[in-house]
């Protein structure tokens, strides 16, 4: 799994748990290190030292039964076991447990004592069932081992160390998990919710909504990001309102020096005394002023729609006859152009729309598709309600669909995949935003999913009539 991916939420979670995790081995880590250099550190201390001590009893020469039974007395008051034997292998007839002279005492260690070296030997002895650690101390005078000093207690597993506190380490542990789940989860919500609210305001600005605004919980980092996020949407947000206004005024403005043209042009083609080339220029200015008027309406009409100087007229409406009558007045193209192009109608679903307005946004994209169809392609219009509070319209085609690289770009302003359309045939590229922003003012939300030679859908959804 690629951690990149990963929301931040659950990064931050995943770092939590790695710590608390890595937290708990250290703490098992610690644990052993103090079994293994304080508990049985300090009882290879106490057994040298009570080794030492015996051991300065010792008269040079052969053990005498003084010194074994003065040495040996500690094996009737403490755990604590010492024998004192010549012969290192004497021990096996000692000791409580077997042992292999061979393996217990190797000739590498047998020079060590000669030395006068401590031996320190921990294993475990089955029939004890318990850990030993001993301690052997040699009795060496002038080279001469004269015997050896076995000291050796029992000793108690890590396990039996801290057995007495296991229940209270078990609901420490417990009481830990609770509070570190709760922390937790405050924890990562407090660190990733003001990043999941700005995904969300960023999302909304992406689609034209620049009044969305932050919520500062606090004053650090987080805090002046959400800050500094507020002051681009207001910034945004002017700009916007300046490029309407800008947009509505030179349209306004446009509008009666374009009918002046349109109109003188018109009535000089109506000249008989004009040349063949004459006209044909006059004919060029009057079409060029009627596609500059129109785009000056579409922009207008756009500028309108993105602001509030444009309201809808909502009204319920039988929505199937609403299409019909829009799709009937493209059946003679469509039968010219040999396309098929089919209704499936429901008419128990009545929509709260402006009719007006739904009717331009289906005039828009059954004009796109049947400028892109050929023959024998279908253009299917299907309703569906899957919600309670919306309607489905979905238009398909049979067409060449769009490219992968301009589909995200599909209803951006004077954006079209076929620039020639322009010339030829009038387009001004504002189509599919106009229809895009109808439908966002109806409060409703439109997709379009298409593959290169495969068609293309476009799936609206509007607001029913809740009465």
């Amino acid at each position: 799994m690629n951690w990149r991916l990963w929301s931040f939420h659950k990064k931050v979670w995943a770092f939590l748990l790695i710590f608390t995790y890595g937290s708990i081995l250290l703490s098992v880590l610690l644990i052993s290190y103090i079994y293994q250099e304080v508990y049985v550190k300090a009882e290879e201390d106490r057994l040298l030292t009570l080794g030492n001590e015996l051991a300065t009893l010792h008269q040079p020469g052969s053990l005498s039964e003084v010194f074994i039974q003065k040495a040996e007395a500690h094996n009737d008051v403490s755990e604590t076991q010492v024998y004192a034997v010549e012969n290192p292998r004497e021990l096996s007839a000692c000791l409580p447990f077997e042992i292999d002279y061979q393996t217990f005492i190797s000739e590498e260690e047998r020079r060590e004592l000669l030395s006068g070296e401590r031996l320190i030997k921990m294993g475990y002895e089955e029939r004890l069932d318990r850990h030993v650690l001993a301690v052997i101390v040699p009795l060496v005078e002038d080279r001469v081992l004269d015997g050896i000093l076995y000291v050796y207690v029992p000793i108690s597993t890590i396990q039996e160390v801290f057995l007495p506190a296991t229940p209270i380490l078990v609901l420490l542990i417990l009481v830990l998990f609770v509070v570190f789940y709760m922390v937790g989860l405050r924890f990562t919500n407090y660190l990733t919710r003001p990043i999941y609210e700005m995904q969300l305001a960023t999302q909304k600005i992406s689609e034209g909504d620049f009044s969305t605004v932050v919520p500062i919980h606090t004053n650090d980092e987080l805090g002046q990001l959400a800050r500094s996020f507020n002051h681009m949407a207001i910034a945004l947000q002017k700009e916007e309102e300046r490029k309407q206004e800008f947009l509505s005024n030179v349209s306004h403005e446009l509008r009666t020096p374009l009918s002046y043209v349109k109109g003188y042009s018109e009535v000089l083609l109506e000249e008989k005394d004009l040349s063949a080339d004459q006209k044909e220029f006059v004919s060029i200015i009057h079409d060029e002023s009627d596609r500059l008027g129109n785009l000056v309406n579409d922009l207008l009409d756009l500028a309108r729609l993105q602001g509030d100087s444009y309201p809808l007229t909502l009204q319920p409406i039988v929505l199937s006859t609403l299409i019909e009558e829009t799709i009937t007045s493209y059946l003679p193209s469509a039968k010219h152009k040999k396309i098929n192009l089919a209704f499936s109608s429901d008419e128990s679903i009545i929509a709260n729309i402006d009719p007006n307005r739904i009717k331009q946004v289906l005039h828009n994209f059954i004009q796109n598709s049947l400028y892109h169809c050929k023959e024998e392609d279908t253009i299917t219009i299907t309703m569906t309600q899957s919600e309670t509070a919306f309607v489905t319209l979905s238009i398909s085609d049979s067409g060449p669909g769009i490219p992968k690289e301009a589909l995200p770009h599909i209803g951006e302003r004077f954006y079209r995949t076929d620039f020639a359309r322009t010339r030829k045939y009038g387009g001004t590229g504002l189509g599919i935003a106009i229809s895009k922003a109808i439908i966002a003012k109806h409060g409703g939300s439109m997709k379009i999913e298409s593959e290169f030679d495969q068609g293309t859908t476009i799936t609206i959804k509007l607001p029913l009539n809740q009465q």
